[in-house]
């Protein structure tokens, strides 16, 4: 409301212009022009300059809400995608200790049955070795009587052969009748 007042005060007639507006005077008319040139240029200002500044700054502004939501988008994404990671880890560490435990059970299984057949072999290479220790001390039992007996036969040979003097008859016969007696 000022710069209406302002201006039709302006438009008033001067004491030295005689009956009208002096718009060539530099001092009023100055003033009343560039307001005129302003009001004039302010549609052609607003649609070349200020038009595009504003459309500048609004798509500034969209241009940054849209980032802003993308950041927050990409934040939450971000978040889940750690989630998920940090939840098949764990299923993955889980599994891994099962997957450990059970190979521990196997493990132990088979090492139990290996023990169990060592066991065995042994027991039944023991009793092999049993057997043919048991054959070779009969082997060598009937080896030793047969020697035995050779040899008893041998010196019964030269027994016989050589002659006995009356004292090996006599000391021969107190033996014998010793042994049948007892």
């Amino acid at each position: 409301m000022m710069p209406l007042l302002y201006l039709a005060a302006l438009a008033l007639p001067s004491e030295e212009a005689e009956g009208g507006l002096d718009f060539f005077n530099v001092g009023q008319s100055a003033t009343i022009w560039t307001i005129l040139i302003f009001l004039v240029s302010l549609p052609l200002m607003w649609k070349v300059v200020f038009g595009p500044i504003t459309k500048a700054l609004e798509d500034r502004e969209n241009a940054a809400r849209d980032a802003a939501r993308a950041a927050e988008t990409a934040r939450e994404d971000t978040e889940r995608l750690m989630q998920a990671a940090k939840a098949d880890s764990e299923d993955a560490m889980r599994e891994s200790r099962e997957m450990v435990k059970a190979e521990k059970a196997k493990a132990a299984e088979l090492g139990e049955k290996l023990r169990n057949e060592a066991r065995a072999e042994a027991e039944r290479e023991r009793a092999r070795a049993q057997e043919e220790l048991d054959r070779t001390l009969t082997a060598a039992r009937e080896t030793l009587r047969r020697e035995a007996v050779a040899l008893g036969i041998e010196v019964a040979e030269k027994v016989m052969t050589r002659e006995f003097s009356g004292e090996d008859q006599k000391r021969l016969v107190s033996d014998f009748s010793k042994e049948v007696g007892a």
